[in-house]
């Protein structure tokens, strides 16, 4: 193998390489990283999953009971009177109340979706500056780079000037003052682009580790003037995810209040017997029974009063 095919391979190998070791992030990877790493986010997710299943617990329907009863019996008398009874019991809140209680639990699981769209806008909006932040930090660090480059050429051509005895020290002076003010700036700008990047990076939930200065950022950002009337801004707010939360947050604490009011509706016992009378269990009977709220001010006034403190709080 020739020398001169051997340095193509090496130096295509060597690209290779750092090319699969330099990771570039987009904008758009920033974003979907921040938002998937969101420790909010995914505690309000968590939350939502919670209030999606809440309804299968509060349906108003009560656990079934199975009793056994038997009466009657007296081994003393030659025809003692005897029953056996099986019993089926089945309690339900109100039907209204119920239906209360599930829409406001639906309203609920609403809100808590319109407020995690909005903590998304949030984080994406954060990321965006941060990026924009850091893409700034990267330019400014190229212009300071150039602008000691400057610098240093013409403290180089003052000196030769100075030495040849065609300058003075005064050009001299300030020729040297100018490269120390060119590398405090292109200081500064490291530490911003430093500051940047970590900042980026933080807010986007990655780990110590990961964060490496092989991490190259795309730029493809254009400014473009928006221009944006307080009436368009105005027709549009009905539509912003978290004013949309708080619609639904105040819905459901109505579906509530009304619940709570509701309450005052009697709960239903349904009990189905299959009854022996000595013959065997071949007669069925049916019962049906009201439980009324006879305490009705003591167990709901003061729920009533908390949920009209929390639409008072959501107004």
């Amino acid at each position: 193998m020739g020398y001169s095919l051997k340095m193509m391979l090496l130096a295509f190998l060597s690209s290779s390489f750092f090319a699969t070791k330099a990771q570039v992030f987009t904008i758009q990877h920033a974003v979907d990283q921040a938002i998937l790493n969101n420790a909010q986010i995914n505690q309000m997710r968590s939350q939502l999953k919670q209030k999606n299943e809440a309804w299968r617990m509060q349906s108003g329907i009560s656990s079934p009971e199975v009793s056994y009863m038997k009466e009657g019996m007296n081994g003393k008398t030659a025809d003692p009177f005897q029953e056996q009874r099986l019993t089926v019991s089945q309690t339900v809140d109100f039907p209204l109340t119920t239906s209360y209680r599930l829409k406001a639990l639906s309203e609920e699981g609403k809100a808590m979706e319109f407020a995690i769209k909005a903590e998304e806008r949030e984080t994406k909006v954060g990321v965006k500056t941060r990026y924009i932040e850091v893409l700034y930090a990267l330019h400014l660090q190229k212009l300071r780079e150039q602008q000691l480059k400057l610098a240093t050429e013409l403290y180089n051509a003052v000196y030769t000037q100075f030495e040849t005895g065609m300058g003075n020290g005064m050009d001299l002076t300030k020729a040297e003052l100018q490269v120390a003010e060119a590398n405090n700036d292109i200081d500064d700008a490291r530490r911003q682009l430093h500051v940047a990047r970590y900042g980026l990076f933080n807010l986007m939930g990655l780990p110590p580790e990961n964060q490496k200065y092989t991490i190259q950022f795309m730029d493809t950002l254009q400014s473009t003037d928006v221009d944006i009337s307080q009436i368009q801004a105005l027709a549009v707010l009905t539509d912003q995810p978290l004013y949309k939360s708080s619609i639904s947050e105040l819905s459901a604490s109505n579906y509530f209040l009304k619940e709570a009011k509701s309450n005052i509706l009697p709960d239903i016992r349904f009990n189905l017997y299959k009854q022996d009378y000595g013959t065997g269990y071949n007669f069925n009977g049916f019962e049906v029974g009201l439980s009324f709220p006879i305490w009705y001010p003591l167990e709901q006034k003061g729920r009533i009063n908390t949920t009209l403190a929390r639409q008072d709080e959501i107004r």
